[in-house]
Parts: C-alpha cells; sequence; structure tokens
C-alpha cells in the first residue's frame, strides 16, 4: 500500500531542516534554504497535507548585517521574543514538554515551541536556552551555521535527536521522514533506537526499517554546503548512542566516513535514505554523476505564489495597461522600502536592476564592475538612466565575501554614486518589496553551483524579468522573448551588452500613452512561466515521486 495514501495527524510526514524562513523577525533562516522550506510548509497548508516541520530555535545571534562607512560588514544580535512573534509553548498532559537530548556526558533539556501553519501543519521548534541547562549547554543554538566544529555537531544532534523525541512524545509517528538538506540527519539514530525499543528488532533490522522511512534532498554541490567533521568528535559523541544500540562507534559511523577519515554529512545522509531528490534537472544530472549509486529523483524547486506574488498584480496580469500601472506602484513602493531602510532615495522611473541574495563569490556579482566605466556610461545616460540595487548577507567567517561588500559599497560612494545602493540585511521583508518592483532580477552564478535558485521564481511572478546565468531551475527555460540569458564564459561582456543593445532599447520604448508593449509582453509572459515553479507543483512531484512508495 501506497503510505501516501494514509497520512493523518499522528501519522504524518516529518520535515526537518536546520532553517525555516517564515517571519523577518524570526531569525531561524539564513537563505533560500530556509525560505524554501517555510514555502514547503504553506504548500502543504494548503492543499491540507498533514505534515509536521521539525527545527531549530536559534536564538538570533550574529543575525543583524550592519555595514560601516568603510563597507565593513558587522554583524549584531537580533533580540527577539518567540512569544511575541507568533510561537506557542508546547504541552503536554497540561505541562510545558521538555525534551532531553544526551551529549557526550552531559543531559541537554530542549524545551519545545510550535507555530501552527494550518489545520494540517504544525512547524515544532527546539530551544536549547532553558533554565535547566548549564550557560554552555544553553547557548548551543544561539545563532545559526556559525560556532566551532563540536558546536554545529551538538546543534545537529539536537535537531535530528531531539525532533524524533519530541514528535513520539506527542504520539506523533511520521509515515515518513523528510531529510531537507544533510543536517538533521542524525534523526537515523534516534530511529533505530526507537524501533530496538519499541518492536524488539535487532540493530539490522530497526537500521533498515529506518531507512526504508527516510528521504533526503540534497541543495547543493558547494563544498560548504557537504560539510564533514572531525572522526575523533564524532567517536566522543556517537559512543552513547553506539552502546544503547549494542554496536560498536566506528560500525555507527562508517555510514558517513570518508577515504580522509572524517565524517561526511551528506555521505551519511545518503546511506540512511531510501530515495534522494535533487532540486533541478540540472543539478539531478550533476547529483547522478557524483553519487550514482543512490536512488535519485529530480524535482525542482518552486515557491509559494500567495505569499510572493502581490495580489494586485494576479489580478490584472492579463491586462496589459493595467499590468504596467500597478508595476509602477510597486516599483514606487520599493523605492520607498529601499529610502527608508538606507536612507537614500532614488528616481523610480528609472530602469531597476537587482542582484539579491546571500553573498557568496561563486554568486558572482564581482562580474558586474568588471569595466566600471563602461557599466557607469550605460546606466547614468539622461534617456534611459538605470538604478541597480544590491543586496545580500556574508556569512560571519566569509572573509572574501565581506570584502567584496566592501568593493560594492565603494562603488556605491565613487564611480557609481547617484546609480547603484547596497541594501543592507537582507531579509524577508525587503526581499517581497524587491521581487515586485524591481523591472530586471539578475543572476549570475558560477555554472553548475547554483543547484536551484528560487529568488528569480518569486521575481518573475510579478512580471519582473529574469537576466540570468542558465544554471539552476534558470536551465530549463527558453529565455528568448521571455528574459535574457547571459553567456556564462564571458559575462560581463554579454551583461554590457544585453543591457545596452536589448534591455535599454526595449524598457525606453514607449507607445503614445507611454506604456512599453513590448516590455510588458514579457512581463506577462513571465508571470505565465511562474506557474509552473509553484510550491503547490513542487509538493506534488514530492508526494508522487519521492515519498510513494
Amino acid at each position: 500500500m501506497n503510505r501516501m495514501t494514509s497520512l493523518s495527524p499522528s501519522h504524518p510526514i516529518a520535515f526537518f531542516c536546520a532553517e525555516f524562513g517564515l517571519d523577518a523577525r524570526l531569525p531561524i533562516y539564513a537563505g533560500g534554504l530556509g525560505v524554501l522550506a517555510g514555502d514547503m510548509l504553506k504548500a502543504a497548508a494548503d492543499a491540507h497535507t498533514p505534515m509536521v516541520g521539525v527545527g531549530l530555535l536559534y536564538r538570533g545571534e550574529g543575525a543583524v548585517q550592519l555595514i560601516d562607512d568603510q563597507g565593513i560588514q558587522h554583524e549584531f544580535n537580533q533580540d527577539f521574543d518567540p512569544l511575541a512573534v507568533g510561537l506557542e509553548h508546547v504541552y503536554k498532559d497540561e505541562m510545558p514538554l521538555f525534551i532531553k537530548v544526551h551529549l557526550t556526558q552531559v543531559d541537554v533539556w530542549v524545551r519545545c515551541w510550535q507555530k501552527k501553519i494550518g489545520p494540517t501543519v504544525t512547524l515544532y521548534l527546539l530551544d536549547t536556552d532553558t533554565d535547566q541547562n548549564h550557560a554552555s549547554e544553553r547557548s548551543i543554538a544561539a545563532s545559526l551555521y556559525a560556532g566551532t566544529e563540536e558546536a554545529i555537531i551538538k546543534q545537529q544532534l539536537i535537531l535530528g535527536i531531539g525532533g524524533v523525541k519530541l514528535l513520539h512524545q506527542l504520539g506523533i509517528h511520521p509515515q515518513l521522514y523528510h531529510l531537507n538538506e544533510g543536517r538533521p540527519a542524525f534523526l537515523h539514530w534516534q530511529l533505530i533506537r526507537s524501533y530496538m525499543d519499541q518492536h524488539g528488532m535487532d540493530y539490522q533490522q530497526a537500521q533498515s526499517l529506518a531507512v526504508s522511512r527516510t528521504v533526503y534532498t540534497n541543495h547543493t554541490l558547494v563544498g560548504a554546503g557537504n560539510q564533514s567533521y572531525d572522526m575523533s568528535l564524532m567517536t566522543a559523541y556517537s559512543e552513547y548512542y553506539a552502546q544503547k544500540m549494542g554496536i560498536g562507534t566506528e560500525q555507527l559511523l562508517s555510514a558517513g566516513k570518508t577515504t580522509e577519515g572524517r565524517f561526511n554529512v551528506t555521505q551519511f545522509a545518503l546511506s540512511v535514505a531510501r530515495k534522494v531528490s535533487a532540486v533541478s534537472q540540472q543539478h539531478f544530472r550533476l547529483c547522478q554523476e557524483m553519487w550514482p549509486s543512490s536512488s535519485w529523483v529530480g524535482i525542482t524547486n518552486g515557491v509559494h505564489q500567495p505569499t510572493w506574488q502581490k495580489s494586485d498584480i494576479k489580478a490584472v496580469a492579463t491586462q496589459p495597461n493595467l499590468l504596467w500601472q500597478v508595476h509602477l506602484s510597486q516599483k514606487k513602493a520599493l523605492a520607498d522600502a529601499v529610502q527608508a531602510r538606507t536612507g537614500y532615495g532614488y528616481d523610480s522611473d528609472r530602469l531597476v536592476i537587482t542582484w539579491a541574495r546571500r553573498m557568496a563569490t561563486y554568486k558572482q556579482v564581482s562580474q558586474l564592475f568588471t569595466d566600471v566605466q563602461r557599466l557607469k556610461l550605460l546606466v547614468s545616460q539622461p534617456d534611459r538612466p538605470v538604478q541597480l540595487l544590491i543586496s545580500g548577507k556574508a556569512h560571519i567567517y566569509d572573509t572574501a565575501a565581506k570584502q567584496l561588500i566592501q568593493h560594492i559599497i565603494s562603488f556605491c560612494q565613487n564611480e557609481l554614486s547617484g546609480y547603484i545602493l547596497f541594501i543592507p540585511n537582507y531579509d524577508l521583508d525587503i526581499a517581497r518589496e524587491l521581487v515586485a518592483g524591481s523591472d530586471i532580477w539578475l543572476n549570475t552564478p558560477e555554472p553548475g553551483k547554483e543547484a536551484s535558485g528560487t529568488s528569480g521564481m518569486k521575481a518573475i511572478s510579478n512580471g519582473v524579468l529574469h537576466c540570468t546565468v542558465a544554471d539552476g531551475w534558470a536551465a530549463e527555460v527558453g529565455w528568448r522573448d521571455i528574459g535574457w540569458e547571459l553567456q556564462a564564459e564571458n559575462m560581463a561582456e554579454s551583461f554590457y551588452q544585453t543591457l545596452e543593445t536589448e534591455i535599454q532599447p526595449l524598457f525606453w520604448n514607449r507607445n503614445a500613452s507611454g506604456v512599453p508593449e513590448a516590455w510588458v509582453s514579457r512581463m506577462q509572459q513571465s508571470i505565465a512561466l511562474s506557474n509552473h515553479f509553484s510550491a503547490e507543483r513542487m509538493l506534488t512531484e514530492y508526494l508522487t515521486h519521492l515519498y510513494a512508495d
């Protein structure tokens, strides 16, 4: 029997992820992975699909990006009250629920929070900042993707092991566990223990059953997203669990042990899942080449359109003149939002080109500035001026990305002053305005390194035209007469040439009423295209291709 036909509140899909993007006031997301996870839960709620999300309640340490006058990124804490942002305590038998997770010689107590996404979907968050713990344990989940290697291991053990314990304490026994990226994969250990205890199985039987109820999605081929850890640390943290299973640590860790003698989380996740998925068709092919022994399916990401597509845009998508007028109002709203955040304004009538995503060198925003003088000539033409908007956070330890931000700020202050703005602290709130109020959404990754990307999907749903390297999801679209495809091997020249000879002339070619008819036609085609890249479609494909037996 297909277990997807018997989903219920007590037997849902368990969607485990290290981050969830739902609210800018809730600092439990870092970028696209988290926003995708939040969209997934909302799509499940819309479809009345029984699902629980499981993540960590990070406490906002280093979550706020501030840029000083020299362009240097500084990280500040985001203080927040969980109750004020809509979280609720989880209760069992009229008492707040706490879960205990053993880490080497210490028992860590975890407070449990929940957020209702819909009648069939709840997000549960695990919080180590509770009075039962010593200060060192209270801060385990203080920050997202920061800290020592040991601190990161602790977070992942809390997420995987504590998450399964939480669900079982609530009488929730999922039909399937979905590892959305590798970090939650230690849930495998707790599943084995629970099957051995509850069903009297030996280790091999319990391990096989755990694999049969687990699927995994890989989200990147970039090294930073496929972590590996020191084997001696992993041995110390696995010893307790190996003893409980009646096996040695070497056997328990063997699934993740690399030929270099480290423990690789991606290799481990691939080994403990019965089926695995990639997040675009190009990524699917690359994953098959890299890990040919796994059972792969390719399911291209999608976005939750009710969240990201402005309702006014959707309402007038088939009416060109009205669509253009609504777009102009969205452009004005974006300009107001940028001025509120930066203190600097710009003329919203300009051609607005936006590059906004996590700041990383492989995403290649630096290519825009290969020839700054040529770029200045293009953006400063009196009869067809351009406004460049750039936004993105660098990881706290990514020195190269931080230096890149400094260079961009220097251009803002000098050569390109008046035509480029950097918007600090890129978050869900400013993202919603950017994907609706820009004219062009620019995507410039190093080929093969953007597994999917989703920001452009949000932009096209609002009629913002895409100008992109054919990587990730963008490689699945023929951009002729919809947007523009940049040549990856000579991207700077390709961008300058496309901007000068195609984008600017098309944008400023207006009819007697001031409407750029050919541009608006592309806007309409973009909106129609966005329907294929919805979270609704993504969820349907998960149910039929990844979750089903």
